[in-house]
């Protein structure tokens, strides 16, 4: 496994230990359909959260929410289209949201949480 990969699979995982203390339930990681795939669905109370992660070493370049563009953005709408359908939760409230990490001087991660960052519309 190579640096950015590690550090993805780092970001994820910190990602989710993040909304565990925010009182989420994880449902589902790595959810994948035929139209993509999702990095965490949780359930905040009653509602379902699809969760977009996006890790970086650092902001020099651009921040790690901007990767989340229009093109990322259909595709994990269609994607929470599909887990929807597929788990009967038609009737259920949802958002999506995005977690930013970057890499800190100490070696942990600042992570910045985007609560509802787009919808379907």
């Amino acid at each position: 496994m190579d640096d950015r990969a590690r550090l993805g699979r780092t970001g994820e995982k910190e990602s989710e230990r993040f909304l565990r203390r925010l009182g989420h339930k994880i449902v589902c990681r790595n959810y994948k359909c035929p139209a993509g795939e999702i990095d965490l669905v949780s359930l905040d109370g009653k509602t379902i959260v699809f969760t977009e992660v996006k890790t970086r070493s650092d902001r020099e370049h651009a921040d790690p929410q901007d990767a989340v563009n229009p093109f990322k953005r259909r595709h994990l709408i269609a994607s929470a289209k599909c887990f929807i359908q597929q788990t009967r939760s038609q009737n259920r409230a949802y958002r999506f949201d995005i977690l930013a990490l970057t890499a800190n001087a100490k070696g942990g991660l600042d992570i910045e949480h985007f609560k509802g960052a787009f919808s379907c519309g």
